[in-house]
Formats: structure tokens, C-alpha cells, sequence
């Protein structure tokens, strides 16, 4: 996978959204789930939908997690274009399981690096994804959160950010 200098741009930038999504106040919350609402009703959906399989704790992290990665788009401008629909994430998310599902047979970390390398090879916001795993990896409700519900938003999220990367 090859780092380029738009990646560690994006880093600054993100930097700065992250600082914004974690300090999280009433306001914001209401202002941006009805900015969301508006533009990408799905997005909010799914986010939703997690309050069923997972903890308030847990949900409220996950939460910021799904601000930033509305706050990194808003910039990059590729919100309001076209409504991710439940079919165009399935899709992705499909794809993405797969992925999994074959990196599990390969027999080497060699060759299971090639095939994430290969996956992430067109990913445009690697600098996003890359803040979003070191959140999973770094906050200690993230971090003691069930390994299904887990690896399951990951997929979900890697999904959402592909989705947003094609609009």
C-alpha cells in the first residue's frame, strides 16, 4: 500500500475533525443528525440501528466515529451529490466480506497482507480509515466491545467510506 503526500495532508485535516467530533455537545448532535437526515438517511439509519446490539457507551463512541467520517466528506464535498442506498452499501459490504472470508484461507500473513494491500490498493481516504482503526484500537470501550459487534461496524464503516468515495 503506498502512502501518498494527499494522505499526509489529509492527516492535518483530520486532526482537526477529530478534535471537533470529540467534544460532541447537544447542538451538534441535533444539527448535524438532521443535516445527515436530509442528505444520506441511511447513513443515520444504520447508525441508529446499532443502539439495538450494543451499549450506550459503545454507541456514543461509535457515534463520533460516524460524525467524523461526515465531517471528512462535508469538506471533501461528496455528501449531498447522490443518496447512498441500502443496495450500493450491501453491495460494498458484500465485497468487503468476501474479501475476508478469502483473506481467512490464506495460509501466510504474507500472503493475507497482499490481499488487504491489494484491497486498499484504490482506497482513497487511507488516512481516515487508518484514525478510525486507531480509535478501535486506543479507546478503552472500543476496545472491550464484543469482537462480532466489533469486526461487524468495521466492515460497516469500511463499507460507508467506499460508498462515499464513489458518489
Amino acid at each position: 500500500m503506498k502512502i501518498t503526500k494527499e494522505d499526509i495532508n489529509e492527516t492535518i485535516i483530520l486532526n482537526e475533525l477529530i478534535r471537533k467530533t470529540n467534544i460532541i455537545k447537544a447542538e451538534y448532535i441535533n444539527s448535524v443528525s438532521d443535516e445527515i437526515f436530509n442528505t444520506q438517511p441511511f447513513f443515520l439509519t444504520v447508525l441508529l440501528g446499532y443502539r439495538f446490539d450494543i451499549t450506550k457507551k459503545e454507541l456514543e463512541e461509535i457515534m463520533i466515529i460516524y460524525f467524523l467520517i461526515w465531517e471528512y466528506f462535508k469538506i471533501k464535498k461528496k455528501l449531498p451529490i447522490k443518496k447512498i442506498t441500502e443496495m450500493d452499501f450491501e453491495e460494498i459490504q458484500n465485497r468487503n466480506i468476501q474479501m475476508l472470508k478469502y483473506s481467512v484461507g490464506e495460509l501466510s500473513l504474507n500472503d493475507k497482507l497482499k490481499v488487504y494491500s491489494n484491497d486498499l490498493k484504490y482506497f482513497k481516504s487511507k488516512s481516515l480509515l487508518a484514525a478510525i482503526i486507531y480509535k478501535f484500537q486506543n479507546r478503552s470501550i472500543l476496545i472491550k466491545m464484543d469482537e462480532n459487534n466489533k469486526n461487524s461496524i468495521l466492515i460497516g464503516i469500511k463499507s460507508f467510506i467506499e460508498c462515499f468515495e464513489a458518489i
